[in-house]
């Protein structure tokens, strides 16, 4: 397959361990989800791609869910 930005076949895949958090001071108690992806990276242009498994995307789907919840969406229309 080619890079999804440049179209290069120049492109490695890699172990990799992602640690993703929410955004912003009201999250700084909330649980990180631990991810350890293959990493797939363009050696040309530096793009980079993965895909979580069901267990990690489950984990980041329901505290996305908890943190709406606990955290509405401000309006921001005037």
């Amino acid at each position: 397959m080619s890079c999804r930005l440049c179209q290069s076949t120049n492109r490695a895949s890699f172990p990799s361990e992602i640690n993703i958090h929410f955004p912003g001071r009201e999250n700084l108690d909330k649980k990180t989800v631990w991810a350890f992806p293959k990493l797939t990276v363009c050696l040309d242009c530096g793009f980079a791609e993965f895909r979580l498994e069901e267990g990690e995307l489950c984990g980041l789907a329901e505290r996305t869910a908890q943190t709406a919840v606990e955290q509405p969406l401000k309006n921001t229309l005037s």
